[in-house]
Protein backbone atom coordinates (compact mmCIF):
# COMPACT_ATOMS: atom_id res chain seq x y z
CA UNK A 1 0.00 0.00 0.00
CA UNK A 2 1.59 3.34 -1.02
CA UNK A 3 1.62 6.44 1.82
CA UNK A 4 0.43 9.60 0.50
CA UNK A 5 -0.86 12.72 1.40
CA UNK A 6 -4.48 13.74 2.17
CA UNK A 7 -4.22 16.25 -0.53
CA UNK A 8 -2.30 13.05 -3.04
CA UNK A 9 -5.30 11.10 -1.95
CA UNK A 10 -8.02 13.59 -2.89
CA UNK A 11 -6.40 14.42 -6.20
CA UNK A 12 -6.36 10.91 -7.03
CA UNK A 13 -10.62 10.54 -6.30
CA UNK A 14 -11.14 13.72 -7.31
CA UNK A 15 -14.77 14.44 -7.27
CA UNK A 16 -15.43 11.11 -5.71
CA UNK A 17 -15.45 13.76 -2.16
CA UNK A 18 -18.99 13.15 0.01
CA UNK A 19 -18.56 15.12 3.08
CA UNK A 20 -15.96 18.19 1.84
CA UNK A 21 -16.27 20.28 4.39
CA UNK A 22 -14.37 17.52 6.58
CA UNK A 23 -11.57 18.05 4.10
CA UNK A 24 -8.37 20.32 3.77
CA UNK A 25 -8.64 20.54 -0.05
CA UNK A 26 -11.41 20.92 -2.54
CA UNK A 27 -11.23 22.67 -5.35
CA UNK A 28 -8.24 25.25 -6.77
CA UNK A 29 -10.69 28.37 -6.33
CA UNK A 30 -11.81 30.62 -3.47
CA UNK A 31 -15.50 31.30 -3.59
CA UNK A 32 -15.87 35.21 -3.35
CA UNK A 33 -19.44 34.82 -1.29
CA UNK A 34 -18.16 35.14 1.97
CA UNK A 35 -21.75 34.75 3.42
CA UNK A 36 -21.50 30.69 2.20
CA UNK A 37 -18.98 30.52 5.22
CA UNK A 38 -20.46 28.54 7.94
CA UNK A 39 -21.66 30.35 10.87
CA UNK A 40 -19.34 28.48 13.58
CA UNK A 41 -16.37 29.09 11.49
CA UNK A 42 -17.05 32.92 10.56
CA UNK A 43 -17.65 33.58 14.55
CA UNK A 44 -14.38 31.73 15.10
CA UNK A 45 -12.41 33.96 12.78
CA UNK A 46 -10.14 37.11 13.53
CA UNK A 47 -7.96 38.72 11.25
CA UNK A 48 -4.44 37.66 12.10
CA UNK A 49 -2.07 40.91 13.33
CA UNK A 50 2.01 40.24 13.90
CA UNK A 51 2.91 38.03 16.21
CA UNK A 52 7.14 38.90 16.09
CA UNK A 53 8.06 35.07 16.37
CA UNK A 54 11.99 35.19 16.37
CA UNK A 55 12.46 32.26 15.50
CA UNK A 56 14.29 30.73 18.41
CA UNK A 57 12.55 27.21 18.12
CA UNK A 58 12.31 27.27 22.36
CA UNK A 59 9.00 26.14 21.30
CA UNK A 60 9.99 23.32 19.21
CA UNK A 61 9.45 19.64 19.20
CA UNK A 62 6.00 20.16 18.84
CA UNK A 63 4.40 16.54 20.17
CA UNK A 64 1.42 16.98 17.47
CA UNK A 65 4.32 17.61 14.86
CA UNK A 66 3.43 20.94 14.10
CA UNK A 67 6.41 23.48 12.93
CA UNK A 68 5.50 26.46 14.91
CA UNK A 69 7.88 28.96 13.91
CA UNK A 70 7.06 28.19 10.37
CA UNK A 71 3.60 28.61 10.75
CA UNK A 72 3.60 31.86 13.09
CA UNK A 73 6.43 33.38 10.13
CA UNK A 74 4.22 32.25 7.90
CA UNK A 75 1.44 34.28 9.11
CA UNK A 76 3.71 37.25 10.04
CA UNK A 77 4.93 37.35 6.18
CA UNK A 78 1.25 37.33 4.76
CA UNK A 79 0.78 40.49 6.80
CA UNK A 80 4.31 42.05 5.65
CA UNK A 81 3.79 41.16 1.84
CA UNK A 82 0.13 41.67 1.67
CA UNK A 83 -1.83 38.84 1.16
CA UNK A 84 -3.15 38.49 4.43
CA UNK A 85 -6.81 38.42 4.31
CA UNK A 86 -8.43 40.80 6.73
CA UNK A 87 -12.29 40.99 7.67
CA UNK A 88 -14.78 38.70 5.88
CA UNK A 89 -16.41 41.25 4.62
CA UNK A 90 -13.79 43.15 3.11
CA UNK A 91 -13.56 43.50 -0.77
CA UNK A 92 -10.54 41.41 -1.33
CA UNK A 93 -10.87 38.84 1.45
CA UNK A 94 -11.44 36.05 -0.77
CA UNK A 95 -8.44 37.09 -3.67
CA UNK A 96 -5.65 37.31 -0.92
CA UNK A 97 -7.69 34.38 1.00
CA UNK A 98 -7.13 32.56 -2.28
CA UNK A 99 -3.49 33.47 -2.22
CA UNK A 100 -2.38 33.09 1.54
CA UNK A 101 -4.22 29.21 0.77
CA UNK A 102 -2.21 28.25 -1.85
CA UNK A 103 0.96 29.82 -0.17
CA UNK A 104 0.47 28.23 2.95
CA UNK A 105 -0.65 24.80 1.90
CA UNK A 106 2.56 25.00 -0.61
CA UNK A 107 5.08 25.63 2.21
CA UNK A 108 3.83 24.32 5.48
CA UNK A 109 3.55 19.97 5.13
CA UNK A 110 -0.24 19.09 5.90
CA UNK A 111 1.31 17.71 9.13
CA UNK A 112 3.05 20.64 10.23
CA UNK A 113 -0.30 22.83 9.59
CA UNK A 114 -1.60 24.02 13.04
CA UNK A 115 -5.03 22.41 12.33
CA UNK A 116 -3.06 19.43 14.17
CA UNK A 117 -2.79 21.64 17.46
CA UNK A 118 -4.78 20.30 20.10
CA UNK A 119 -3.72 22.93 23.02
CA UNK A 120 -1.62 21.07 24.68
CA UNK A 121 -0.01 23.92 26.40
CA UNK A 122 3.61 22.26 25.85
CA UNK A 123 4.46 25.46 23.95
CA UNK A 124 3.38 28.31 26.53
CA UNK A 125 5.77 29.80 28.64
CA UNK A 126 8.62 28.92 26.07
CA UNK A 127 8.05 32.18 24.20
CA UNK A 128 10.90 34.85 24.72
CA UNK A 129 8.42 37.61 23.18
CA UNK A 130 5.66 36.25 25.03
CA UNK A 131 3.19 34.54 22.17
CA UNK A 132 0.31 33.23 23.26
CA UNK A 133 1.08 30.01 21.02
CA UNK A 134 -2.12 28.37 20.91
CA UNK A 135 -4.21 31.16 20.80
CA UNK A 136 -2.10 31.87 17.61
CA UNK A 137 -2.16 28.37 16.20
CA UNK A 138 -6.26 28.43 17.03
CA UNK A 139 -6.30 31.78 15.44
CA UNK A 140 -4.86 30.84 12.04
CA UNK A 141 -6.58 27.25 12.18
CA UNK A 142 -9.64 29.61 11.83
CA UNK A 143 -8.54 31.34 9.18
CA UNK A 144 -7.49 28.68 6.85
CA UNK A 145 -10.73 26.39 7.96
CA UNK A 146 -13.20 29.40 6.51
CA UNK A 147 -10.68 29.51 3.04
CA UNK A 148 -11.17 26.16 3.26
CA UNK A 149 -14.52 26.14 3.44
CA UNK A 150 -15.56 29.02 1.11
CA UNK A 151 -12.83 26.91 -1.69
CA UNK A 152 -15.20 23.70 -1.15
CA UNK A 153 -18.53 26.04 -1.49
CA UNK A 154 -17.72 25.61 -5.35
CA UNK A 155 -18.08 22.13 -5.18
Amino acid sequence: MQNMTRRQWLFRVGGAVVVPSLLSSCRPGISSNVDEVGERLSQAYVPLKPNDCVACDNCMPCPYGIDIPSNLIFSDRAIQDGYMPGALDGEDFAVKGKRFLELYEDRILNKAQTQRCIGCGECLGTCPVGIDIPDQMSKITALTDVLRDLRCQQL
